[in-house]
């Protein structure tokens, strides 16, 4: 493996490497194989939910090559157009032999003048993964969930009341992913991490309102950011090394058959500020309702309401759920 000290601290902080690598080390991929697409020449699908989209998923894998991470071998030829280097190049069947054309910025090009773009297929290389195993988070961290009684995605996805998709290093679920029971994200750090992060994550939960919230810190939060963490509500796993980490996890995250709602009794909804009990008696007495519905009730604004509906989901007093481009809310019996 070449070594580059920089290079891997950069690599133990990337989250999306760390994801990408875990898929590895769970027996989940191999390989990574190119497929033809009409408009790129080829592409990477099995890379692409954690590079940043299509166009970055091959010097992602150049990176872990240069890394000693990953090999590559060359599985194909693709010719070019020697003017814009696009793979959108044919040769109609009106024009005469030798003839081709590119599709995309139109030159016309002989035999003798396209050019020709070799494209590769990625192998996992065991001997450096094993060299830096220690230090990747997502498989112990999925092998704890698993062992807990839940399914995993990595990287997880949840769409948010405001219908943008949210993406979670890990989203744990027992019926469904739409479940969203558990969403983990981790940060790989040389320093304690800062409360970018809690604010970052925040945001994403405050949109989709999972059941539980946790964040996994390599080696820890500054004194704000914890702080911040616990006013947030998320869930926190400090420690510097793996071997730690499943006794702090089991602290935040119960087996899947313990893990439930909470049903809003009359006690707990005199227990709730007058705000909350005033959404709760509302999204009670309508059954299942949107949050439009529950603010015209309750004669708050959307947006207000929306937020008090959500804080309720979170405590897990209430049930979020989807039809179609609705949001429901439903109170737990």
């Amino acid at each position: 493996m070449r070594k580059n000290p920089g290079k891997l601290e950069e690599l133990y902080a990337d989250t999306r490497i760390q994801i990408f690598l875990g898929k590895f080390l769970s027996g989940e991929m191999t390989h990574v194989s190119p497929v033809l697409d009409p408009e790129m020449g080829y592409r990477y699908p099995g890379v692409e939910s954690v590079a940043d989209g299509p166009e970055e998923a091959e010097s992602f894998l150049q990176s872990l090559e240069e890394l000693g991470l990953m090999t590559s071998e060359v599985c194909g030829i693709l010719v070019c157009c020697t003017e814009c280097g696009s793979c959108k190049v044919a040769r109609p069947p009106s024009t005469e032999s030798g003839t081709w054309r590119c599709r995309n910025c139109g030159a016309p090009m002989n035999d003798g003048e396209v050019a020709f773009r070799p494209v590769y297929i990625y192998r996992f290389s065991e001997e450096g993964i094993a060299q830096i195993s220690g230090k990747l988070v997502v498989k112990p961290l999925t092998e704890f969930l698993h062992e807990r009684g839940y399914r995993t995605e990595s990287p997880g996805t949840l769409l948010g009341e405001s219908e943008v998709e949210h993406r979670f290093d890990i989203v744990a679920f027992d019926e469904g992913p739409e479940e969203g029971a558990v969403v983990v994200d981790f940060v790989v750090s040389q320093e304690l991490v800062d409360k970018t992060k809690v604010v970052s994550m925040f945001a994403k939960v405050y949109d989709t309102s999972p059941q539980k919230s946790v964040l996994v810190a390599f080696p820890g939060l500054t004194k704000d950011a914890r702080k911040l963490a616990n006013q947030y509500g998320i869930g926190l796993v400090e420690t510097r090394d793996l071997g730690s980490m499943w006794k702090e996890l089991r602290k935040v995250i119960p087996p899947v058959d313990e893990f439930g709602f909470e049903a809003l009794d009359v006690m707990t909804l005199l227990s709730l500020p007058d705000h909350l009990r005033k959404t709760a008696t509302i999204a009670n007495s309508l059954g299942k309702a949107t949050a439009d519905e529950i603010a015209k009730a309750t004669k708050r604004a959307r947006a207000v309401e929306s937020g008090y509906l959500n804080q309720l989901v979170r405590m897990g007093y209430l049930k979020k759920e989807r039809s179609g481009r609705r949001v429901l809310f439903s109170v737990i019996s």
